[in-house]
């Protein structure tokens, strides 16, 4: 019985930690703040969004997007308009957070890197 209630204690303290980080923001690069989605991440790091960027049909084409002042990068990506959009390159900088992308398709298409930043 002791045992029974002990993990459902932890369980609820785990569900109630989840919650309680729960509340980051997105922002891009024009200052706007997504607060629609400002739920979705389960952790209490914001995400930062990169300007598009264009490849035009059978190019290669690099973006990136930088953490403000004071906070570093912990984790990102990239965000595609087409299904031909390949990532070839996702990594971190010293300051945000590079991709490089190279679209196989017949029409130009538009890429936007994301970072994760945190306080060190």
């Amino acid at each position: 019985m002791r045992r029974g209630r002990i993990l459902a204690l932890t369980t609820i303290a785990i569900v109630l930690a989840g919650m309680a980080t729960a509340g980051a923001a997105v922002h891009h690069d024009d200052g706007a703040v997504d607060k629609a989605r400002a739920a979705e991440p389960l952790a209490a790091h914001n995400q930062y969004l990169g300007s598009p960027v264009d490849v035009p049909a059978g190019s290669f084409a690099f973006a990136t997007v930088n953490c403000p002042a004071g906070q570093v990068p912990t984790g990102g990506g990239a965000t595609t308009s087409g299904t031909f959009n390949y990532l070839t390159d996702s990594l971190a900088t010293a300051t945000g957070w590079e991709i490089g992308v190279r679209n196989t398709g017949t029409a130009s298409q538009t890429v936007r890197a994301f970072v994760i930043c945190t306080v060190p």
